[in-house]
C-alpha cells in the first residue's frame, strides 16, 4: 500500500491571474485533487467512506508558496498522510512543476471526522489501520 501518492494536474487560464501566475486560491483544490487520490491509491476511494457514514470536512488548511506555477505548467501533487488521530486525519502536500522538479507550493490539511449530522465520530478501526498503513 502507498505512503505517498502522485498524481497529476495542468494549470487551466481560468486559475491565473492578470500576471499569468495561479491564483494562490486554485492550490487548496489542487491539495484536494490529491487527498482524494491519495485515498483511491489505497484502495478506497472517498464516496466509499461517504457510503458508511464517514465524512472528513477540512478544519485547518495551510499553504506556503514557494515559486508561482503559470498557465499550461503540469503540476505534480504528492500527497502523504502524516498523522491519523481518533477522529481526525492530516494530509501533507508537496505541489512541484513536472518539468523541472521546482517545488511551488507545500501545506497541509487537517480533517475531523464526522458523522452524516456532522457530529465528531471516532474513525472506525479498520479505516484508521487503511490510514495508518497497518495489516
Amino acid at each position: 500500500m502507498p505512503t505517498s501518492s502522485t498524481t497529476t494536474v495542468r494549470v487551466r487560464y481560468a486559475e491565473t491571474d492578470q500576471a499569468g501566475m495561479a491564483h494562490h486560491s486554485a492550490f487548496l483544490p489542487w491539495f484536494e485533487v490529491g487527498r482524494v487520490e491519495l485515498l483511491r491509491a489505497l484502495g478506497k476511494p472517498y464516496q466509499e467512506f461517504e457510503a458508511e457514514g464517514v465524512h472528513f470536512p477540512v478544519r485547518e488548511a495551510f499553504c506556503r508558496y514557494w515559486m508561482p506555477a503559470r498557465f499550461d505548467d503540469e503540476l505534480l501533487i504528492t500527497t502523504t498522510i502524516e498523522e491519523v488521530g481518533g477522529a481526525s486525519t492530516r494530509f501533507g502536500y508537496r505541489i512541484t512543476r513536472a518539468s523541472d522538479a521546482t517545488l511551488l507550493a507545500e501545506g497541509h490539511t487537517q480533517h475531523a471526522c464526522v458523522d452524516n449530522q456532522g457530529k465528531i465520530k471516532r474513525l472506525p478501526p479498520e479505516m484508521k489501520q487503511l490510514l495508518r498503513h497497518e495489516s
